[in-house]
């Protein structure tokens, strides 16, 4: 499914147009306005001419490569292969709707009360239509409006999900609920374009006043895309050496994952050569996974080695939390303050953070609190230490220590075969290696790669489980990262508001 921009969603109404205009017109216009997203809502007309004019409405949006919502009618967003559906709290059940329009289609639900916005949540709904706000003359209202506190309370009670405020939304009230809200996604609106004699000049009125106070998420991810894709050209015209001290059970699978994306790996635990590798080095990659005195000792002086001659370091700290001898490394190792990236999964990075944190063995189990615990997570452990920080788990958070991305990429495979985190380490040390211009970006285009390889390794026909898994999650390095475009299309990038 694309990144979606909600920020201002036209809703249709053909008996609003004024009578000395069309309705395709009334669209046309709203969209050369800046209209981000089209629901084609017709309640009284029948399926055929539904059909009928949902196609030409589609032509329209798609000349502006805006996605079109119908309301309600599943059969007819079925028959125009429609971006999505939208439905009420009368119409369809959520779950039904699901099966039968798939999981690459945007299903929004509608929600007046906390109760039906938890529901949608957990059903796992694309986005929430929240309201009415106020009265409005465009729909009968049955249930009570939710006024700028009610909507405020809605959005307080439920994790952060896109979406739109609808309901008697003009100009000035639009102004007053988003200067008094937290977490809107953008308004819908009715009357207020399709009733305008100039529905363009409305719309570029309504958008730029949204553009005060809601950041456009296609804009940061776009940002975040191009940016991996040129860092993916630079490491296959580079070819930079990534040094690895890494756990014995994952060595092959991290040599083999960096080859496939253009880097060189060696793969060395010899401290009589640190120096000199270091000299001709990238980056360094240090995975604590099997651990031993002398492993630590030869880690030390590798990190100390880069460190003095400017190359990044990506630590992993492997079971973390597991036992006292781990706790005590991963500490010094942090507080050394050589580290650049600090990856770790749910559980390992948690435990640093102090919020929480459980393993068993090197495995995090758990989960991580919440959206808001998480993130806090990686910011304030990106602050204490001075480093990147990314939190690899069913959503990835990466910060810098100021902001903080989610990547929602990824299949459950992963968590089915061993060293698929370790595979990340060696990923954003050769991400790191040659974009040493912004280490942040940098790991989010790792960690993205990895993701997207894994979704385009499961839809492979010879992928029967986690064996045949794991090799072709190597062949799709390689071949998304020989082709970094398809990161447009998969992409799943947002930034977490604290």
């Amino acid at each position: 499914m694309v990144t979606v921009d909600y920020s201002l969603y036209l809703v249709t109404d053909s008996s609003l147009v004024p009578h000395d205009l069309t309705f395709l017109g009334q669209i046309e216009k709203a969209l050369e306005g800046g209209v981000t997203l089209v629901q084609l809502r017709e309640k009284d007309l029948d399926t055929g001419p539904f059909i009928e004019l949902a196609y030409k409405v589609k032509a329209l949006t798609r000349q502006f490569n805006v996605p079109l919502i119908i309301n309600d009618r599943i059969d007819v967003a079925l028959a125009i292969d429609a971006d999505g559906v939208h439905i009420g709290q009368d119409d369809m059940p959520l779950t039904q709707a699901r099966q039968l329009f798939g999981n690459d289609k945007i299903i929004g639900v509608s929600c007046n009360t906390i109760e039906e916005a938890q529901i949608a949540v957990h059903q796992g709904a694309d986005y929430l239509g929240i309201g009415a706000v106020w009265n409005t003359a465009t729909k009968k209202l049955t249930k009570k409006t939710l006024g700028i506190q009610g909507v405020q309370d809605i959005l307080a009670a439920i994790p952060p999900i896109p979406n739109v405020v609808i309901g008697g939304i003009k100009l000035d009230n639009g102004k007053e609920l988003l200067e008094n809200t937290t977490g809107v996604s953008g308004l819908s609106i009715v009357s207020g374009i399709m009733a305008a004699p100039d529905a363009k000049k409305a719309c570029k009125e309504l958008l730029s006043m949204i553009r005060n106070y809601v950041v456009n998420p296609m804009t940061v991810q776009n940002e975040i895309v191009e940016y991996a894709i040129k860092a993916i050209e630079h490491i296959k015209t580079k070819s930079p050496l990534v040094h690895h001290m890494t756990n014995n059970v994952v060595i092959n699978d991290n040599a083999n994952a960096t080859l496939a994306v253009g880097a060189s790996p060696i793969m060395s635990t010899n401290d009589e050569e640190v120096n000199d590798i270091a000299k001709i080095n990238g980056s360094m990659v240090l995975n604590m996974g099997t651990l031993s005195p002398k492993m630590a000792e030869t880690m030390s002086m590798a990190m100390k080695s880069n460190h003095d001659l400017g190359h990044p370091i990506v630590f992993d700290p492997v079971g973390a939390a597991a036992t006292e001898y781990r706790r005590v490394h991963t500490k010094k190792f942090l507080e050394s303050g050589t580290v650049t990236v600090l990856k770790g999964n749910t559980g390992e990075i948690l435990y640093i953070a102090e919020r929480g944190g459980k393993s068993r063995g090197v495995d995090s189990v758990g989960g991580n609190g919440g959206e808001e615990n998480a993130a806090l997570a990686v910011k304030e452990t990106a602050q204490k230490y001075n480093c990147i920080v990314a939190m690899t788990g069913e959503i990835d958070y990466v910060s810098d220590g100021h902001r903080v991305f989610a990547i929602e990429n990824g299949d459950n495979l992963l968590a089915c075969i061993t060293g698929s985190g370790c595979m990340v380490s060696s990923i954003v040390g050769c991400f790191t290696a040659v974009n040493r211009d912004n280490y942040l970006y940098a790991t989010i285009a790792a960690i993205l790669l990895v993701t997207i390889a894994s979704e385009k390794a499961t839809k492979r026909s010879d992928v029967q489980g986690p064996g045949t898994f794991r090799s072709a999650l190597i062949d799709e390095l390689y071949n998304v990262s020989n082709k970094p475009s398809i990161l447009e299309e998969y992409a799943k990038i947002r930034e977490v508001k604290l």
